[in-house]
């Protein structure tokens, strides 16, 4: 396999970043995983988990040689849980020899084996929703109260949560898991469908929202507002409400119906590519300027973005679905393909980009360096080769 035929896409996400909580002079900092019965988190070196670009080039090139270390690995690229479990061993293999035998990153300073968990117990962890925000955003009132993911009505001030809400993934996977398993959720049915229509996507926001909101206890959770779900769950709906209820579509009505969806904003946020980064991390120039999503060229340093970038998923998903509906954004044509394919995949991330550097006007948006887009090009480009 050449190496550039490992589509990353299909690579698992670590599901945590190095650097958070160092101790020790900065040689111990907390991992993704809590200690067995406890609050704390199992300790990592600080250097965990790796930089994306470093783990993929060894990833690709253990897979090309089908080896890693002496361990036999493999990447296969179809959508059972089987071929996804595959891919996390892999990934597992290649973090923990990623700078010789035995010498590499814990597992547990990823959530790879919650997301290997959660995908042999049932729920494909690919399939539950993101909650499209962070906890712990601009703590006030001591630490109990924190920004939400959306704003209050007619105001540009966020709606305040609990600073631990939304909870962590591992967490949350496992609650859910275990709603899905039992069909109810402390009294209230909930299932997790497979599928990938709009009714399928809708019914999995609403058991995510069920869990969250019941994680701890009846009624005792995390509110909704620490997620982006019912922005999500809006997106689907409107995409999927037909003017008036339709005879059995033949092919040629199935493609009608998609150019009447994309016209009501019928854009499937869950085929928007994810920015992959985060706005205002470490602010300077009185908080002008924050490290963008990627380095520079030959230096350790990230590139300096707008603190403001890249924008609340909630405003980029309502501009996308103007734009995707007039097929222009301010004077560059441009199209939401729905479809699998590289090349679908790539012209929905040109779009995107498109959309966020024209979010505000024409060229006044948020620069490409604020987000991993054009390395998520960049990776399917390279494997269409």
């Amino acid at each position: 396999m050449a190496l550039s035929q490992v589509d990353e896409n299909l690579v698992p996400d670590v599901g945590a970043v190095k650097g958070v909580n160092p101790k020790n002079g900065g040689g111990d900092c907390d991992g993704a995983v809590r200690k067995p019965g406890s609050i704390e988190f199992v300790q990592v070196p600080c250097s965990c988990p790796p930089d994306r670009p470093e783990f993929l080039a060894k990833l690709n090139e253990f897979v090309a040689a089908g080896n890693a270390r002496g361990t036999k690995v493999s990447f296969p690229t179809g959508n059972s849980d089987a071929d996804k479990i595959e891919r996390i061993n892999t990934a597992l293999v290649t973090l923990q020899n990623l700078n010789g035998p035995g010498v590499g990153c814990p597992a547990a300073s990823t959530t790879l084996l919650a997301q290997k968990k959660a995908l042999e117990s049932g729920v494909d962890a690919s399939l539950v929703p993101d909650f499209g925000a962070n906890k712990g955003i601009n703590p006030k009132n001591g630490g109990g109260d924190c920004d939400g993911a959306v704003r209050k009505p007619g105001s540009s001030e966020f709606v305040q949560v609990p600073c631990s809400c939304p909870p962590d993934r591992p967490e949350f996977l496992a609650k859910l898991n275990e709603f899905v398993a039992a069909g109810n959720a402390r009294g209230i049915k909930v299932s997790f469908p497979t599928g990938n229509s709009n009714a399928d996507k809708i019914e999995r926001i609403n058991t995510a929202l069920v869990t969250l909101q019941n994680l701890n206890g009846p009624g005792v959770g995390c509110p909704a507002a620490s997620t982006t779900l019912l922005a999500q769950k809006k997106a689907l709906e409107s995409g999927n409400a037909p003017p008036a209820p339709n005879p059995p579509a033949t092919d040629s009505d199935d493609a009608q119906t998609t150019d009447s969806d994309e016209a009501q904003g019928g854009v499937d946020a869950s085929l928007v590519p994810d920015f992959g980064a985060n706005k205002g991390i470490n602010p300077k120039n009185g908080g002008g300027d924050c490290d963008g999503a990627v380095r520079k060229p030959g230096s350790s340093e990230f590139v300096q973005v707008p603190c403001s970038c890249p924008p609340d998923r909630p405003e980029f998903l309502a501009k996308l679905n103007e734009f995707v509906a007039a097929g222009n954004a301010r004077g560059t044509k441009v199209s939401f393909p729905t479809g699998n394919s590289n090349a679908d995949k790539i012209e929905r991330i040109n779009t995107a980009l498109v959309t966020l550097q024209n979010l505000n006007g024409p060229g006044v948006g948020c620069p490409a360096a604020s987000t991993t887009l054009l390395s998520q090009k960049k990776a399917l480009e390279s494997g269409e080769v």
